[in-house]
């Protein structure tokens, strides 16, 4: 009888027992650190750095499933290109456009270091200091193909959104002044994410307004010109935008003692509407979005990397636990899958798992 109940004991325990729902993939190289993935044609463009002999160095690499990896050429140039690590890319029409970030000097302030090229190699083009760095740098936070935001010190004084653009991917002119970018009075307008859209770009920020703080979207058709969107909502901004050939959202937090990520759905015609709420903690920082039949968002929460899947009106957040605990996720969709990073401070493991 015993023999018979435990036999019965250990079947249950079989059939109850789900599947793991993530595979551990072996890392593109040793010691991989992942901080940023961009679906590209042919596959998934996966960013960061490995160990190098100053700490980090930059590192690309292409997959079509996570499973087997190219490496992409790299030709730093400047000091700070060699220890970089890359951080953020869009890519459009085969041209990709990377920001790599490293830090130095004597207070160890943020060294921005910008590539240009394709899937197949990408070129470090030295700037002008003063065009990312100097008395009236404030941040450079984000890339989309040929276009970067942050923010900056303007000549009035007032520190507000601002872009660089580039025709060649060699030469950069930053652009501070348009007026629906700067701050006016009584205001200070931040510039935080990027993407390209149906219709251009689409940048997530927000706007300080005395004590009231801002969602706030702009979009341009050519990063040449700029048009503000009225994104609802108080007490919160947007963070992350991201878009397919149907239509765009934005994510972002809400702010106060306990923050919640916001989604938005945004329309062709640059309607947005109202926000739905999704996590809570008593820190939110949307990291990543990428949008197709449904939304990806990566969330850190308590300083804890989360998984999403959203639906493409922001009404339905559902969460995709994930295999390993860390301060940060990067995702993407690869075929009958999606492709993970977990990412720590020194390396990435990377997961798959059937979609």
């Amino acid at each position: 009888m015993a023999r018979w109940l435990l036999v019965a004991v250990l079947v249950l325990a079989a059939c109850s027992a789900p599947p793991p729902e993530w595979a551990e993939l072996p890392p593109p190289a040793p010691g991989a650190r992942v901080l940023a993935m961009v679906p590209v044609d042919g596959g998934v463009l996966v960013l960061g750095s490995v160990p190098g002999p100053e700490g980090r160095a930059p590192a690309a690499w292409m997959t079509a499933d996570g499973r087997g990896w190219r490496p992409v050429a790299l030709a730093p140039h400047s000091a700070y290109a060699f220890q970089a690590e890359l951080a953020s890319a869009g890519a459009a029409n085969g041209q990709v456009t990377v920001l790599g970030q490293a830090f130095g000097g004597a207070h160890g302030n943020p060294r921005m270091t910008v590539w240009s090229g394709s899937t197949e190699s990408l070129t470090e083009y030295p700037q002008p200091f003063e065009l990312f760095g100097g008395p009236h740098a404030i941040a450079v936070n984000a890339a989309a193909a040929g276009l970067l935001v942050g923010q900056w010190d303007e000549v009035s004084g007032r520190y507000g959104a601002a872009v660089w653009t580039t025709a060649d991917g060699r030469t950069w002119r930053r652009q501070a002044d348009d007026p629906a970018l700067a701050s006016a009075p009584g205001e200070q307008t931040s510039a935080v994410g990027v993407t390209s859209g149906p219709s251009g770009f689409l940048v997530a920020g927000g706007n300080q307004r005395g004590a009231d703080l801002l969602p706030l979207a702009w979009v341009s058709p050519d990063g040449q010109t700029w048009r503000r969107l009225s994104v609802p909502g108080t007490g919160s901004t947007a963070q992350r935008a991201a878009c397919d050939a149907n239509g765009c959202v934005l994510f972002g937090a809400s702010a106060g003692a306990r923050p919640q990520a916001l989604c938005w759905q945004v329309g062709l015609d640059g309607s947005v509407a109202a926000p739905h709420p999704g996590p809570a903690g008593s820190t939110v920082d949307v990291k990543q979005a990428s949008l197709g039949a449904q939304a990806f968002v990566t969330v850190s929460a308590d300083s804890v990397a989360r998984l999403y899947s959203v639906s493409r009106d922001c009404a339905s957040w559902t969460e995709l636990p994930l295999p390993a605990v860390a301060p940060e996720a990067y995702v993407a969709a690869v075929p009958a899958g999606l492709l993970l990073a977990t990412t720590a401070a020194d390396r990435s493991g990377l997961w798959w798992r059937k979609s």
